[in-house]
């Protein structure tokens, strides 16, 4: 198997990003409130992730995308594990899967928040019940 390269995005990358984001109907990433991973493949990005800035305590995992042409090879838990190792120094990290990937997300170690009942910041919780009425697919609301 070909090596995964995850690494910081840059301005160079954004029209790349946001026309990824587009195309799967996702929110367009920003700079000035993200830090944006890119996987890539022998120069070919593959895949993407962001981690959303919401306060001084909470940020958002997100974003996690894989072109289809590159999945089950393991290029999402690398780039989650790029953007989690680059973060660990937050108190909460929340993340708004489909249910789906509910058993893939709790391997890395996030957890129901209903478990742990902790204030859900507001940005959070809007996004979550935004996400719940506009994506076909149930969104879980995860907590690390």
């Amino acid at each position: 198997m070909k090596k995964i390269h995850v690494r910081k995005a840059t301005l160079k990358d954004l029209t790349w990003i946001n026309t990824t984001y587009q195309n799967i109907d996702f929110l367009p990433s920003d700079f000035n409130t993200e830090y944006i991973a890119l996987a890539e493949i022998e120069g070919i990005k593959c895949g993407l992730g962001r981690i959303i800035y919401v306060d001084k305590n909470n940020l958002e995992l997100g974003g996690i995308y894989v072109l289809e042409q590159f999945r089950g090879t393991g290029i999402a838990k690398e780039i989650i594990l790029h953007l989690l190792k680059n973060h660990e120094h937050y108190k909460k990290i929340w993340c708004l899967p489909f249910k789906y990937l509910c058993s893939f997300y709790s391997k890395l170690g996030f957890l129901d928040q209903k478990i742990h009942n902790y204030k859900i910041p507001d940005k959070i919780d809007h996004k979550y019940k935004w996400c719940n009425q506009n994506y076909n697919k149930e969104v879980l609301l995860l907590v690390k």
